[in-house]
């Protein structure tokens, strides 16, 4: 879903600031830039991934600091849902809502088998299954009620940026150098989490190690560098997106990947782009197929693509709530319920970065008190469905680009999808030239093609 705007012309930006906006950098000196150089860095990488599959085309997808914009720019708002997708898909809507607010360990995917990480480290490092960009804590009283509901959409490399590491690049690896300030890191923890944090409670105390491959150990996270699933973000607290999906570099990537058009026609001449948002995603293989969030992003990119347009992401690139819906909400005795009750913390309003919701002491009653749709809140998730997140995207220069559509080769080992045959809504991909596994029936299926040939024009065409 998109909201457009009507917006400003195309000056050409000079810096990529924070997300929302946030001020923590300002305090440090040549932070900003550095800043400014990862994001910068990781528009190269995603637009660098895409040549090879645009066969000789070029790249819909610009970095505004390389290439300014040709001509008036337009921004987009692309919406959806807080709450998980994929949760939703697979559990169905009440035992999801249960599920999202257990931690998982990091040996563990929810999307299904496997793990993101390998070793015996990883089953002690927690994340929740919260995927949507989104990600919230429940406080509850004594007595089990909801009190206090606190989320963020904060990308977790803006925090590995203020204690000063390496900004990893898209292959995971440390390459962007950052300033960084030990001493605010722990001073922003002790202001939005607890007085109880320690500096050593937020870096690694040995090398995080990945084992997927044993012939190949990966470091994730050297030791004496930031812990992004230290306690005080998991188990004790939550400053920052943390599920291993949600990074701002990851955006990135998937606004490029989907600027790529694809065709359910391999072969030669003028195939139609496909336009299915769920088709879309299964054949480019750009993020998670149960999700609200990637289908959505992925759906709207490409649409504009099909449009001959120039895309980008505007700055301050983010990943932001947009607003709490509070329609059909209402306080004990049906009274209603004060929008300030959802105060924004970090950001702004329309890029909201952290929020809180939780009703002031003299009004005498709990967030576990409020109904939606007469259902009293028991738990975060059911605030999360009602919260509005978005990235903005950026468009200029229509019909400048007359790009072909491309057949849906093999992307990242993907091959397609398969949903379960006892619960179609979830999917699951289909790796690399294998047949749907037991118990799943193909999705979206549609007939493979040569990169030689598919969708390309016919002599006249575009």
């Amino acid at each position: 879903m998109t909201h457009a705007n009507a917006t400003s012309g195309s000056a050409r930006l000079k810096l990529y600031d924070p997300p929302g906006y946030l001020t923590d950098f300002d305090l440090i000196p040549g932070q900003r830039q550095k800043w400014s150089d990862a994001v910068s860095g990781w528009f190269d990488e995603s637009i660098a991934s895409e040549l090879p599959v645009l066969q000789g085309q070029p790249c819909q997808y610009i970095n505004q600091l390389k290439t300014p914009p040709q001509g008036p720019a337009l921004t987009q708002d692309i919406v959806w849902t807080g709450f998980s997708g994929t949760l939703r898909n697979r559990w169905g809507r009440a035992e999801a809502l249960r599920r999202a607010e257990l931690l998982m360990p990091l040996s563990e995917r929810m999307d299904g088998p496997g793990s993101y990480f390998v070793g015996e480290q990883w089953n002690g490092l927690y994340y929740r299954p919260q995927d949507e960009y989104c990600e919230w804590r429940t406080t509850r009283d004594e007595w089990g009620r909801v009190v206090r509901v606190t989320f963020t959409s904060e990308p977790p490399e803006y925090w590995q940026a203020l204690h000063g590491d390496k900004l990893p690049d898209m292959n995971g690896k440390p390459k962007y150098e950052t300033v960084g300030d030990r001493e605010l890191l722990v001073e922003r923890y002790r202001e939005f989490v607890s007085p109880e944090v320690e500096y050593k409670d937020l870096i690694c105390s040995e090398d995080l190690v990945d084992h997927s491959d044993p012939r190949k150990p990966r470091v994730v996270y050297a030791k004496g560098t930031y812990n992004p699933y230290n306690r005080w973000n998991t188990v004790d607290g939550i400053m920052h997106l943390g599920q291993p999906d949600n990074t701002l570099s990851a955006e990135i990537q998937l606004g490029a990947d989907a600027t790529v058009l694809r065709t359910t026609t391999p072969a030669p001449g003028r195939a139609a782009p496909m336009a299915d948002p769920d088709a879309l995603i299964a054949c480019a293989g750009y993020g998670g197929l149960n999700r609200c969030s990637d289908p959505t992003i992925g759906g709207s990119v490409n649409e504009l693509a099909a449009l001959g347009f120039e895309i980008t992401l505007a700055n301050p690139v983010g990943l932001y709530m947009d607003h709490l819906e509070m329609t059909g909400w209402a306080g004990p005795g049906g009274a209603e319920v004060d929008p300030a009750f959802f105060r924004i913390l970090r950001g702004r309003p329309g890029m909201i970065e952290r929020a809180v919701l939780e009703v002031p002491p003299e009004e005498g009653y709990s967030v576990g008190d409020i109904t939606i749709g007469g259902v009293p809140i028991t738990s975060g998730g059911q605030v999360a469905e009602c919260v509005t997140m978005k990235i903005i995207g950026q468009v200029s220069a229509p019909k400048r680009f007359t790009n072909w559509a491309v057949d849906c080769e093999c992307q990242k080992r993907r091959c397609g999808a398969c949903a379960d045959a006892t619960n179609p809504e979830f999917l699951y991909y289909r790796g690399s030239e294998q047949p749907c596994r037991s118990g799943t029936l193909p999705a979206f299926d549609y007939p493979q093609a040569s990169l030689a040939t598919a969708g390309r024009p016919s002599e006249g065409g575009r």
